[in-house]
């Protein structure tokens, strides 16, 4: 990638703290500083003085005044970025919010930065490429504003003329987090767009060939991504060719193997793992003159600070190394999978493991070597979009998956290597089905998703799935995880709405009491003990909260499990129920001792591995075995100390 950015200007703006009560904290800082070390890596080349970081602003003429000082001398490209909170004003205009911005439908206009405004501020200074990244809620509104970057001669430019320049990439380019009725999503580490963004750009695209990446190029494949996990979908729009404008190296084509590594070896955190294509890894590890054999852990050794291998020992555990030891993966990671594993199941008797992908795949795999799994058969595909749950019946004849695509399968798997497809797929929801759950009997499965609804069918013959009553409404937003206690008569799900909600399992499905109330992010998953008397719920607030539920109408708060650094997506119970374990979006996996009367215990050390987030856990049905999937698009193999 071939460019002179002397005169290039970006301008990183974020707001993430706000004095309206009334607005809610954002990790814009953290947004910004990791758009910054992104722009200013290797892969995107720009220099560290051509990078200008505003964050936390506090009214509209304090922010005008640093963007006129930023873009004074810029010459060639100029990137603005901002993340915050956009908020639509009564008259339609997209309103990006400072410090001091005030909520109030009249004064909102006065105290936020209006988009218009940023861009009459730009316009004055406009280079021929202008690239917008705009990450918050009616992110397309920005559109209305479009024209007012051009300069006379690109409004109305037709980019179908075959007189136009086919590589220039001079013009305004758009992209948005968000439509213009649509509220963009955020975590507490990053927001949700801006994560998507960064890990397409780590990554790379591996259906370009080309060994850079356009604007254009990055945006489809953070859309796809996006598209992938449910969440809002980013939108785009521009003029002339700045969206062919090359804003990085393409990391997954081979050519750029040497520059990357060099550049992970230089930017990697202590103690980090940074996520590299598994072929570019080894690939970049002869850049540097590392053997095939040992490229890996030769690489992680580099980017673990002194004395460490990726692992931490969990608050109080005073694990010894015996222990540490004997809670290492089996072997080397399955491989299989070409996206994010979203869903591990074991079936009853703990030889054949199923999982469930992004990759819009079902896979099984045969563990009666647990240290040298084999894939059986081909992918299972079917699906049109991401598999997010996969689930064995308790006899281990059916198998159960849910996907994005808004249908759920029954397939007879008596021979995984031969899977059948029973009927056609369960219909009904309107929007991804994230979770499925089948009762201990079998004559049940239970749907959550995305339409706020949970679904139940009977499937005492799964070749004529029968829809069991109406659709259940009680979640105000997604519902992401559905769980059966071990006697059927209540069911627990998990919602985006921050709810844990309790059903009683009749016809029709009741609601039993109101939601119970802890969590304050998304609540990506519930189970109960084998014994049915505990549920776990883990949420993107960082923990697991453990109730007693002997009593569905009176459910008792035993406590809550804190440790993760990010998002817990999994939680499962061993099967004699006094084990506990949680994958996490901070890549590992912990373990909890849980009792029926007090909180739950880290219990020895915590199990790294993962080099992405560990969307699900499952134990085997001896307890011998702990499963992972992960966004890494592996799937590990534990053997957890009890």
């Amino acid at each position: 990638m071939d460019r002179d950015l002397t005169w290039a200007r970006a301008i990183l703006i974020g707001n993430g703290v706000y004095e309206d009560s009334g607005i809610p904290n954002l990790p814009a800082a953290e947004c910004v500083n990791a758009m910054a070390k992104l722009l200013t890596s290797k892969r995107c080349g720009w220099p560290t003085e051509c990078v200008t970081s505003l964050v936390d602003v506090a009214s509209p003429d304090d922010l005008a005044r640093k963007v006129l000082d930023a873009v004074r001398n810029t010459r060639e490209v100029l990137l603005v970025y901002y993340v915050g909170h956009g908020v639509r004003t009564h008259e339609g205009q997209l309103a990006l919010t400072l410090g001091k911005t005030d909520s109030d439908w009249d004064a909102l206009p006065h105290t936020a930065m209006l988009y218009e405004n940023l861009a009459k501020i730009l316009r004055r200074h406009q280079p021929p490429t202008t690239l917008i990244i705009l990450d918050c809620c009616h992110a397309e509104l920005a559109n209305r504003s479009n024209g007012t970057f051009q300069a006379l001669d690109f409004v109305g430019v037709d980019e179908t003329d075959p007189d136009e320049d086919a590589d220039a990439d001079d013009g305004l380019y758009v992209i948005g987090a968000s439509g213009s009725t649509k509220k963009a999503r955020t975590t507490e580490t990053l927001t949700c767009f801006t994560d998507a963004f960064l890990r397409v750009v780590r990554n790379g695209v591996r259906t370009v060939a080309k060994p850079d990446l356009s604007m254009e190029q990055v945006f489809f494949a953070v859309r796809a991504q996006l598209r992938r996990a449910g969440l809002p979908e980013p939108v785009d729009s521009g003029t002339r060719g700045a969206r062919r404008f090359l804003f990085c190296l393409n990391a997954a084509h081979p050519s750029n193997a040497k520059v990357l590594c060099e550049d992970v070896l230089e930017t990697a955190v202590p103690g980090q793992l940074p996520m590299l294509d598994r072929r570019m890894l080894l690939t970049a590890a002869g850049a540097v003159g590392l053997t095939v054999a040992d490229s890996f852990m030769t690489l992680k050794s580099r980017f673990s600070g002194p004395g460490t291998a990726g692992e931490a020992d969990a608050p109080g555990s005073g694990a010894s190394n015996a222990v540490t030891a004997a809670m290492t993966s089996l072997g080397q990671p399955i491989l299989g999978h070409t996206d994010a594993v979203y869903s591990v199941a074991f079936q009853r008797g703990g030889r054949f493991l199923a999982s469930g992908s992004a990759d819009q795949t079902v896979r099984f795999w045969d563990l009666a070597d647990p240290t040298h799994p084999k894939p059986i058969g081909a992918p299972l595909s079917g699906h049109t979009d991401t598999v997010y749950s996969v689930v064995f019946s308790p006899d281990g004849s059916l198998l159960a998956d849910a996907s994005a695509d808004q249908k759920a399968r029954l397939l007879k798997v008596t021979d995984p290597a031969k899977p059948v497809l029973l009927s056609r797929p369960a219909t009904g929801h309107t929007d991804a089905v994230f979770s499925v759950a089948f009762s201990p009997s079998g004559e049940l499965l239970a749907g959550g998703s995305g339409d706020r609804t949970i679904r139940l069918w009977k499937v005492t013959d799964p070749t004529h799935p029968e829809l069991v009553g109406k659709p259940v409404f009680g979640h105000t937003d997604a519902v992401l995880s559905v769980a059966f206690s071990h006697d059927e008569s209540v069911m627990g799900s998990g919602g985006s709405d921050h709810a844990v909600r309790l059903w009683n399992v009749a016809d029709p499905l009741a609601a039993i009491g109101a939601a119970l109330p802890g969590h304050t992010d998304r609540v990506y998953c519930v189970t109960f003990s084998p014994n049915g008397h505990l549920l776990a719920s883990g949420s993107g607030d960082r923990t697991i909260r453990l109730w007693k539920v002997t009593d569905p109408a009176n459910p008792v708060l035993l406590g809550t499990a804190t440790g993760h650094k990010d998002a817990v997506n999994s939680v499962a119970f061993s099967p004699d129920g006094r084990v506990l374990a949680s994958g996490s979006s901070d890549h590992t996996i912990r373990l909890w001792h849980v009792t029926q009367s007090a909180r739950p215990v880290p219990l020895g050390r915590t199990l790294a591995g993962h080099r992405g987030a560990v969307y699900s856990v499952a134990f085997s049905p001896d307890g011998n075995l702990l499963a992972s999937g992960s966004a890494d698009q592996t799937v590990r193999l534990w053997k957890p100390t009890r």
